[in-house]
């Protein structure tokens, strides 16, 4: 089978092409993702095609211009109209959503291709409903909401993660029989069962950007008036990281060096608003750490994976008070861990990606046969 697979970044879908490809795929991957680093994550030589050299100019406008608004659109026109003149002949593309619009409408003309939208997050309008309930968070750009909906409209199918998105798209109008639902896999070559480290650890930990969405406000005002401590690996994004003694940041840290944090913490925290299925879940998971999340963080759909349902815990409401109750069971699960933490050692074949890969081509044989 003939596969084109649009992105801009690495994402998932570098992986995505890395799996097809073993599965005997003849499979491109565009991106702007430099060809040497494509290599460093599995993928052939002759299935890379990156569009660096050509994104270059764009690039360099978005860093001038600090991710303008204008900027991006920039950058989304200019990978799409490539795509959609010079992409080769394929029997499926697959297409990052908001990027690609025009492309899609293309591969369907000129190869009658089967086009799928990759989509990480709850339904645009649903996403952009929750986050207008957050005074200080700007709304996206009347472009991009556009542009995603016409996405959705233009794909024969949408690819997703997670049970909240199906809901939240559904719930929109979208048929069940137009998405694909497929859990992202996890390297588990970078992340295994860990031991607690018995040099400095910390109570809890959370990897991400440091945001609204991903509820660290209600985090903030959880941890002023907690003992326990807390380690923060990521990025900051549009809050303010607290001055308390039991809070600690981290800078962003290649995915590689990831384990030897999470060895430091006895659980995983996530509060996200809204998010499709966070990865580091799975990394966490992976690493044996008891987890904490809310509904929409895709935690249910690892649940899913494990026997013992009991080392994923999910708040029931977004409150202090059910944040609390959450941790606490969490932490008494932590206590019951001696040495080595391996609770997710009996799933970890349905965790990889060589699985999600697995499970996508399965997806892919049933479309062909409907088509």
């Amino acid at each position: 089978m003939r596969i084109n697979i649009a992105a801009s970044h690495r994402f998932h879908l570098l992986d995505l092409a890395r799996e097809l490809e073993l599965l005997g795929h003849d499979v491109r991957f565009y991106s702007y993702v430099p060809t040497k680093r494509a290599l460093q994550y599995g993928l052939k030589k002759e299935s890379s095609f990156s569009l660096l050299f050509i994104m270059l100019p764009f690039l360099g406008l978005v860093k001038l211009s600090k991710k303008a608004s204008w900027s991006l659109k920039l950058i989304n026109w200019a990978l799409d109209s490539y795509l959609t003149f010079f992409m080769k002949p394929c029997d499926v593309y697959i297409a990052l959503g908001t990027v690609y619009k025009n492309s899609l409408v293309s591969a369907k003309k000129k190869f009658n291709a089967i086009t799928i939208l990759e989509w990480g997050s709850k339904h645009i309008e649903e996403q952009q409903r929750i986050l207008s309930l957050i005074p200080k968070v700007v709304q996206q750009d009347k472009y991009f909401i556009n542009r995603s909906l016409a996405g959705y409209k233009l794909a024969d199918y949408i690819a997703i993660a997670s049970d909240h998105v199906k809901q939240s798209f559904i719930e929109r109008g979208v048929s069940e029989q137009k998405l694909i639902q497929n859990p992202y896999g996890v390297d588990l070559s970078m992340f295994a069962p860990t031991e607690l480290s018995s040099e400095k650890n910390y109570d809890i930990i959370m990897v991400g950007g440091w945001s609204y969405r991903k509820g660290c406000d209600l985090l903030i005002e959880y941890f002023k008036n907690s003992e326990l401590t807390f380690l923060h690996v990521g990025s900051i994004v549009d809050l303010s990281f607290p001055d308390f003694d039991n809070m600690t940041h981290v800078d962003s840290v290649d995915q590689k060096k990831l384990l030897e944090y999470y060895k430091k913490a006895k659980i995983f925290i996530l509060v996200s608003r809204e998010e499709g299925l966070a990865m580091v879940q799975s990394q966490a998971l992976a690493c044996g750490l008891p987890i904490v999340c809310t509904k929409d963080t895709g935690g249910r759909d690892l649940r899913g994976f494990l026997q013992d349902k009991k080392w994923i815990i999910e708040l029931q409401n977004f409150t202090i008070q059910d944040l609390d109750s959450s941790i606490k069971e969490a932490l008494v699960l932590a206590q019951t861990q001696m040495g080595l933490r391996s609770y997710s050692t009996n799933v970890s074949d349905s965790l990889n990606w060589n699985a999600y890969g697995g499970r996508y081509n399965k997806n892919l044989e049933k479309i062909l046969k409907l088509n």
